[in-house]
């Protein structure tokens, strides 16, 4: 029997206890905790989604409070990763949903171990290349994704079923040039335009969840113009991942990845391998060099260049820095090869 808890969710057409059982049961994957992501784990929870994955790499700043739902002025003074905040924020709203946060760098060597053992993955992230690497696991895994973006005033949702609907990559070839599309940091973000988006991806999400189909179409939502469309989207059957097996996006990443992020004068920096780092000694080295603060998560360093936040798996981020090729020289200036 469900309780007083979910009762206006089960009166639902199309929902009932029966289906709200499989939600209570569901295993979702959320990449990404950001303005989208928040709005999407927010939800989840209330919506009594029972295990929830998070998966983000980023901190809480200042920036986030503005649009980022999961986050408050207490996260950001101790500089928590957002997925450990974003834990704790859930947490409090659902005791009930279990829910496991990694502060992990979703990328094609790992996609597969983070993304594995769930019925969904939500996109709450803020670039194509993460969403390529997303939709390449989902299909060799063999489960359903929804993508998910904003900018400026702009939202865009797609389900995608794996060998029933069409995929990321039936609609475009290759990730757009970031350098020639509107990003947050270039547009903005509205923040409604993101929860809007977000709230077209959970009534998916619901249907997929509850065995029932997709609307099968690219959703576009425009709170400049006050328009909204679906636009159909076909599969294609020369597809190089839903049609062919082909993951070119999965695989071994070479060398220290640099990232601008979206946004801010930060760029984020990982190893193609993980590998393992003991902050404290490291904190003991880089004492002459600036300020340090440390938590249990993460170590920053605030030099006259940039201010460098490093995480025990030899990821970091670079603030007050824009170009990658600079972001790489100071992280070997200071932390080393």
């Amino acid at each position: 029997m469900i309780g007083p808890r979910y009762s206006r969710i089960v009166r639902l057409p199309d929902i009932g206890e029966a289906n709200f059982e499989r939600i209570l049961r569901a295993r979702v994957a959320l990449v990404g905790c950001g303005t989208l992501g928040g709005a999407l784990g927010i939800n989840l929870v209330r919506l009594g989604a029972g295990n929830l994955r998070l998966i983000d790499r980023d901190i809480a700043e200042e920036h986030n409070l503005s649009a980022q739902l999961f986050f408050d002025e207490e996260d950001v003074r101790q500089i928590l990763p957002k997925a450990i905040a974003a834990q704790r924020h859930l947490e409090a709203i659902n005791s009930a949903c279990r829910i496991e946060a990694r502060v992990d760098d979703l990328t094609g060597s790992n996609a597969e171990s983070l993304l594995g053992g769930v019925d969904l993955i939500l996109d709450g992230t803020d670039n194509f290349e993460a969403r390529f690497i997303i939709n390449d696991a989902a299909i060799k895994l063999g489960i359903p994704w929804i993508y998910c973006g904003a900018v400026g005033y702009r939202g865009t949702t797609l389900a995608v079923v794996p060998g029933k609907t069409a995929c990321l990559h039936c609609l475009m070839d290759s990730p757009p040039d970031s350098a020639k599309e509107p990003t947050c940091e270039t547009a903005g973000v509205w923040p409604p335009a993101a929860q809007s988006a977000a709230a077209v991806a959970l009534t998916e999400a619901s249907r997929i969840l509850t065995g029932r189909a997709p609307s099968g179409k690219l959703w576009e939502l425009d709170f400049e113009t006050l328009q909204w469309r679906g636009i159909p989207a076909p599969r294609r059957p020369d597809c190089p991942a839903c049609a062919r097996g082909e993951f070119s996006h999965l695989g071994p990443d070479l060398g220290l990845q640099a990232v601008k992020m979206c946004g801010r004068d930060m760029v984020h920096l990982h190893p193609a391998q993980a590998r393992p780092v003991d902050l404290i000694a490291l904190a003991q080295r880089l004492k002459p060099f600036g300020e340090i603060k440390m938590n249990e998560f993460l170590l920053c360093l605030r030099t006259p260049e940039a201010e460098f936040f490093l995480f025990g798996d030899g990821r970091a981020f670079v603030k007050g820095v824009t170009d990658p090729a600079r972001a790489r020289a100071l992280f070997h200036r200071y932390i080393g090869p």
